[in-house]
């Protein structure tokens, strides 16, 4: 029996980035009639590129218009959209219910487009390479480039262009250059990999608090926290916002503790999320600005009398909704940076195509 999936005569088949109204219509079939999806116990919308799976979302049973139509309506609400870029992308739709789970369509997948706004067009961004640590690669690239001997004018040196252009830094830089950086992170070093620039040690209750700059088993700095007392943990340099602008701050922990604050001190905060010893999980806090400057805090509670935690990704961002991590936009690299970084390379002797 095969399964189809389509999308309806209405439907779009195109989205823009940072639209978060636009919604797919699409059709579950088998031989070319519909599903019958009142039985089901949970529909899910799978999405993938063409380096694989990236994300899914769970369709509200409650949403379904007329279950034995098998229409199904996806809609690419925030927690959707972050993350994904321009390009092609393709769904499949799984549906479980008591007899076991189908995936639509059962040959292939049903392919649609996010495009660029007009804002994303202009000066895109790079989302996995943060301007320092571009210019470290640039600087480790250009060790290969040999030096003339030193005299009145100095023999022309020789170019590595091949060790410069396979460098993992600048492959990555061709290949991601048109993607758009997502969410607004407010604090900058919020992923510690610059150590602990622009971040402070919050002593707490005891005076005993530490925090050491490592890498997790995953290959991403973190920062390990110990100490015995009420409010350890670590706090940003200052922050500017409106007048009682909502904000949320989030963190990815584990390990032994209780979340005290992930946000602005000093300010009426709601927190959501529990630490696990086991992996990472997100906490954080929601809560308004004042109108003046405030402090982002990371601050724990200790259980048993011991805070020992692991902290990474940590994100201060406008809203009620904590959104993928994602770098300060001051600290990635745009077309323009690139420009300028190619133009310096050519002018050292070596090309960048």
């Amino acid at each position: 029996m095969a399964k189809t999936l389509s999308f309806t005569d209405t439907s779009p088949q195109t989205v823009k980035i940072g639209d978060t109204t636009t919604s797919f219509t699409m059709v579950c079939g088998n031989d070319n009639g519909v599903t019958d999806l009142t039985s089901a116990t949970s529909i899910t919308v799978k999405l993938g590129n063409s380096s694989g799976y990236l994300k899914s979302a769970t369709v509200d049973q409650a949403s379904l218009t007329d279950p034995k139509t098998g229409e199904i309506t996806v809609t690419f609400n925030a927690d959707l959209m972050t993350s994904l870029t321009a390009g092609s992308y393709s769904l499949e739709v799984w549906v479980v219910n008591s007899t076991g789970t189908s995936i639509y369509p059962s040959d292939g997948s049903t392919g649609f487009t996010i495009t660029n706004n007009i804002q994303s067009t202009n000066g895109s961004t790079i989302t996995t390479i943060t301007f320092n640590d571009f210019v470290k690669a640039m600087n480790n690239a250009a060790s290969t480039i040999a030096k003339g001997d030193k005299g009145d004018k100095g023999d022309t040196g020789t170019v590595d262009n091949a060790g410069l252009t396979t460098a993992p830094a600048f492959v990555a830089l061709e290949t991601q250059v048109n993607n758009s950086a997502v969410g607004t992170n407010l604090i900058t070093n919020s992923n510690f990999s610059s150590g602990l620039d622009n971040w402070n040690l919050n002593l707490g209750a005891n005076a005993d608090c530490k925090a050491v700059v490592t890498t997790d088993s995953s290959g991403d700095t973190c920062i390990h926290i110990t100490g015995t007392g009420y409010g350890c943990g670590l706090y940003h340099n200052q922050v500017s916002f409106n007048q009682n602008q909502v904000t949320t701050g989030s963190v990815l922990v584990k390990g032994t503790g209780k979340i005290l604050l992930v946000g602005i001190q000093g300010r009426p905060f709601s927190n959501f999320g529990t630490i696990s010893t086991e992996s990472y999980s997100k906490i954080g806090s929601t809560m308004p600005a004042a109108s003046n400057t405030n402090l982002f805090c990371i601050y724990f509670v200790p259980v048993d009398g011991v805070i020992d935690v692991y902290i990474k990704l940590a994100k201060l961002e406008p809203g009620s909704h904590a959104t993928d991590w994602s770098a300060n936009p001051t600290e990635i690299l745009t077309k323009s940076d690139y420009a300028k970084i190619k133009a310096a390379i050519v002018a050292l002797g070596g090309s960048l195509s």
